[in-house]
């Protein structure tokens, strides 16, 4: 989840709504798939578990879509560790309640957690990174994100080419979950472990270094704001994000009273 203080607009740069925009739709999208979910799991319906499976694609695409955002953004931050560490904060405060409310779909380094660990990261090393090329980055985190995308399956490596399985002692530890390995019955209901995504984050501060070198040269439609709904989601995504389950809660067991599901 990115978080509603980027883009900065500057005195005299326009705000890149662009930005807002892609985030504001990928965010509607994910809170689209979580209505699915709930109505897989919550009622439960056929229609929804049909839904659900035919979706699973897209939201991958879609979390990518939206850390490769968050990443772009953070080169128009001012302080990417203060950003984190509130990030992170609200992150582990968000574990604590969803284990309370649902013991059995608590959320285990979920989103929040996930991108609070990258801005802090990055933060903490923005300045090592800004003196690294571009492309030289740019290069490595498309690699190392490939290399490392099915670390969850216990594994390193990119399909057809070479597979290195991760060590059996390494899979029965507990506490290596936030980066992305995992022992049997590991259960969360969000989880974006920083294996693979931080390295589709780092290549995002990247695009948003050459966004913000470029920003002169950038076309008019880059500036507009034609949909204000998507770019008010977009800025405010993270108060979105955490209100929004709430509302499909209600809305869920709402369309279980009425039809008697």
């Amino acid at each position: 989840m990115e978080h509603t203080e980027t883009p900065l607009a500057t005195a005299d740069k326009k705000r890149i709504v662009l930005i807002d925009n892609l985030r504001g739709l990928a965010l509607v999208y994910m809170v689209f798939f979580h209505f699915l979910y709930d109505m897989t799991y919550l009622v439960p319906t056929d229609w929804g578990r049909r839904a659900l499976a035919a979706n699973e694609g897209v939201v991958v695409f879609d979390t990518a879509s939206f850390i490769l955002l968050a990443g772009v953004s953070s080169a128009f931050s001012r302080s990417n560790l203060r950003r984190g560490g509130r990030l992170l904060v609200i992150g582990i405060l968000f574990t604590f309640v969803t284990a309370f409310v649902f013991p059995g779909q608590a959320i285990y380094f979920g989103i929040l957690q996930l991108l609070g660990c990258c801005m802090v990261l990055y933060g903490a090393f923005e300045d090592f990174f800004q003196k690294l090329p571009a492309p030289l980055i740019l290069a490595l985190s498309a690699l190392l994100f490939a290399l490392t995308y099915h670390i969850t399956r216990g594994y390193i490596g990119i399909d057809g080419l070479f597979q290195w399985n991760l060590p059996s002692e390494l899979l029965q530890n507990s506490y290596l979950y936030p980066y992305g390995i995992i022992r049997g019955g590991y259960a969360s209901v969000d989880y974006e472990p920083l294996l693979p995504w931080w390295f589709l984050y780092l290549g995002g501060t990247c695009v948003g270094g050459y966004v913000v070198q470029y920003r002169d040269r950038l076309p008019k439609w880059c500036f507009a704001n034609p949909l204000p709904p998507l770019s008010f989601i977009g800025r405010h995504s993270l108060w979105v994000y955490l209100l929004h389950q709430p509302v499909i809660l209600a809305i869920v067991y709402l369309i279980q009273w009425i039809f008697h599901i």
